[in-house]
């Protein structure tokens, strides 16, 4: 999935669900769940030992329309990892000029984390069209999205970390392409009970709340 498709493809469905399970069974009922509630793109967070091995298994074995790709990939090494698992796109809590040159001789699209104005300019630079904004609760939320889209209003932003079900609609209209959205959507709970239906009917409301496709 090169950049510009992921754009577009987070652009359409507005919420990217995102998620770390150890458990391959359980991470791949998570990840059919967020596909039966609409989700055509997830992300899997490398974030423990074994993580490529799930997200491996994930890549695979997605349901049909489904695209797996990789979180907290914070450097080079990591980012080979996600890109030999077969990774649909790569995402970092930072931003690293060589992941971005790496992903893009794959043609495989990267969204680096930033968290300034003048980290996200730099990374656009890098040819990264899609930016993510981490930890944007933190960073000022909305509002903050907002002032930063007033000076640079060509920036397409994923914001990412602290967002819950009732702020989606407030990031968006401040102008955010899309938000991430982890453990508020994708429940600990329900992941380590196999709660398929209960992912589904939260990915589905969030969904269609945001607009999302």
């Amino acid at each position: 999935m090169n950049a510009t498709e992921l754009l577009q493809a987070a652009r359409a469905q507005r919420v990217v669900p995102l998620f770390y399970e150890p458990d391959a069974a359980r991470a791949a009922d998570a990840v059919a769940g967020l596909a039966e509630g609409g989700a055509r793109i997830v992300e899997f967070t490398l974030r423990g030992p074994g993580a490529e091995l799930v997200l491996a298994k994930l890549v695979a074995g997605a349901p049909a329309g489904v695209l797996v790709g990789a979180g907290s990939v914070r450097d080079l090494a990591a980012a080979r990892v996600a890109l030999d698992t077969g990774a649909a796109f790569v995402v970092g809590p930072n931003g690293d000029p060589a992941v971005a040159a790496l992903c893009a001789e794959h043609d495989v699209a990267y969204v680096p984390g930033t968290f300034t104005p003048s980290e996200m300019v730099a990374a656009s630079a890098w040819g990264c069209p899609l930016i993510k904004l981490f930890p944007a609760s933190l960073a000022g939320g909305p509002a903050y999205v907002k002032a930063v889209r007033g000076p640079l209003p060509d920036l397409q932003l994923m914001a990412t970390g602290g967002i819950g079900p009732a702020d989606v609609r407030a990031y968006l209209d401040a102008g955010v392409a899309c938000v991430g959205m982890g453990g508020e959507l994708v429940k600990k709970a329900w992941v380590q009970a196999g709660d398929v239906a209960a992912l589904a009917a939260a990915t589905r409301e969030v969904l269609t709340a945001a607009g999302g496709t």
